[in-house]
């Protein structure tokens, strides 16, 4: 039996703990859990029982990481830095800690207040939706999905091989990155989506015209302003983690639109057009090319079955007597 402590039972925490507990112990490199959920809101922690995410709510964290061997802190990124602080004196030794933050280089930092003895493995899955909390979570969002892992030198291949198989039990897919690095892509292809469809509705929404214009809001308008229902805390905490990938893709956005306008105003119908088929291309073969592939993943499907058989094998932690 594996104990695992999951601190913060929104989306992705309750999510996960659904995964977790709805698969086969057999087939399941995990094998047989136990699954302990603390979050601060206790409406969360009893919704997300509710929903089955957990098999145990804990009223402290103390309670919470009490004998645990792996510990998710699924909070928003800002509220880890405290998390870890506080997590520091109530880990048992050769605990293993990770997360699922959007952004990887400042929280691998937060991690250094954890204490000599006890392993973190960064992770951030690449998986949600626009609605929060316990009750939009979902078992099945991690499927396929990518799922990214942050692994500092040194780290025992131990804590690295739970932590994939806690990652390949919920049904994603292991993906094993740079925290700069990671923090650089995801700020082109997630957090600046997300910034735009906040800036289309904020805009649009402030016109004097809104009122006129919200009638004629179709499924364009719609699709392209999702994001913006997400959380605002967590958006906020993505937004003040990731300066200087964010500043970087905003300030090419800012170039190409103004480019663009310039376009636009002079009539230049052969730029224009050669803009819009480049787009249409790119976007053509980045979907066509199954997109939650991983870089050697499709060539590796190609393979005959026993080659691609993978044996992860690892030994947890004992409890703390």
């Amino acid at each position: 039996m594996i104990r695992m402590s999951i601190i913060g039972l929104g989306l992705i925490g309750a999510s996960l703990g659904m995964a977790l507990r709805s698969a086969d112990p057999k087939e399941s490199p995990l094998g047989q859990i136990e699954v302990v959920g603390w979050d601060r809101d206790p409406r969360a922690v009893k919704e997300a029982r509710g929903r089955l995410a957990i098999d145990r709510e804990a009223r402290t964290l103390a309670e919470a990481v009490r004998d645990a061997q792996l510990v998710v802190v699924a909070t928003p990124v800002q509220a880890v830095r405290e998390i870890f602080d506080q997590l520091a004196p109530l880990l048992p030794a050769g605990a293993i800690v990770t997360d699922v933050a959007s952004t990887k280089a400042e929280v691998a930092r937060w991690a250094a207040a954890l204490p000599a003895g006890v392993v973190y493995v960064g992770g951030h899955p690449m998986a949600g939706k626009e609605q929060a909390g316990a009750g939009a979570a979902d078992p099945e969002l991690f499927k396929g999905a990518i799922y990214c892992l942050t692994v500092a030198s040194g780290a025992p291949q131990a804590a690295v091989d739970a932590v994939e198989a806690m990652v390949r039990t919920a049904g994603a897919k292991p993906y094993y990155i740079d925290p700069d690095e990671h923090d650089a892509y995801v700020a082109g292809i997630s957090h600046l989506p997300m910034l735009l469809s906040v800036s289309l509705v904020e805009i649009t929404s402030r016109s004097p015209a809104w009122k006129e214009m919200a009638p004629l809001a179709a499924t364009g308008f719609r699709d392209v302003s999702r994001l913006a229902s997400g959380d605002p805390a967590m958006q906020r905490d993505i937004l003040l983690t990731n300066k200087a990938g964010l500043s970087r893709w905003i300030n090419e956005m800012v170039g190409f639109l103004l480019e663009t306008r310039d376009q636009i105003e002079q009539g230049d119908a052969a730029a224009i057009e050669d803009l819009l088929r480049r787009a249409k291309q790119q976007r053509d073969a980045w979907l066509e090319t199954r997109p939650n592939l991983r870089p050697g993943e499709a060539e590796f499907e190609q393979r005959p079955e026993a080659e691609r058989t993978n044996l992860l094998t690892f030994k947890l932690p004992n409890r703390r007597k």
